[in-house]
């Protein structure tokens, strides 16, 4: 039997590779079960005819929503990511670049951009990271823009993708394959309703 130390570790470790840290776990799990009771419902409801370019946003635009920007566009989607609290023309994060390049895409020519800095459209779709930034954009925005969460689109559904910065590299390389995923399925979506449009 595994002694009492040795389970605690594997727990930890499997905490930090799936959610980042035992804060991530709760936060992700928490906000899955909001999910569940319907509390970001409204996150799904998009008219997706109407869409015609997707915003990334996330807390510095040097991880998360800068990785989902250029998997959109890898995609045939037009695309754009910001940030909520930083600078002008900062670089991706070295550690999002390393993550990036592992899955077949570049983040070396990433300048971040405050939302402050964006020129929004009635025709984007805002996607936020995590559920706190959904509700910053529906509390500062005056237009309304439609706005989901991107892990919304994940299956199973995970509303809150926690912030891979500072964490280890298999968490980060977790993080980005959870975008991934939930970038295609917004494709597949999009997709759709152009063809739908089109008939």
């Amino acid at each position: 039997m595994m002694p009492f130390s040795g389970i605690e570790a594997f727990i930890n470790r499997q905490l930090a590779e799936r959610y980042g840290s035992r804060r991530g776990f709760v936060r992700a799990y928490w906000h899955r079960l909001l999910y569940l009771l319907g509390i970001y419902g409204k996150y799904r409801q998009i008219d997706w005819s109407a869409v015609e370019r997707v915003v990334f946003v996330c807390k510095g635009n040097i991880c998360r929503s800068a990785f989902a920007e250029v998997v959109a566009r890898s995609v045939g989607i037009e695309a754009v990511s910001c940030g909520l609290s930083t600078i002008v023309d900062a670089p991706a994060n070295k550690d999002a670049v390393r993550a990036a390049r592992e899955l077949g895409f570049d983040l070396e020519d990433h300048k971040t951009t405050p939302i402050m800095y964006l020129v929004l459209k009635k025709t984007d779709l805002l996607v936020a990271m995590e559920p706190w930034h959904a509700v910053f954009l529906d509390k500062h925005l005056y237009r309304q823009q439609h706005r989901t969460l991107l892990g919304l689109w994940l299956r199973p559904a995970s509303p809150c993708i926690p912030d891979p910065y500072g964490l280890s590299p298999v968490y980060f390389r977790t993080c980005f394959t959870y975008i991934e995923k939930s970038v295609y399925e917004i494709a597949i979506q999009l997709k759709k309703a152009r063809k739908s449009r089109h008939q």
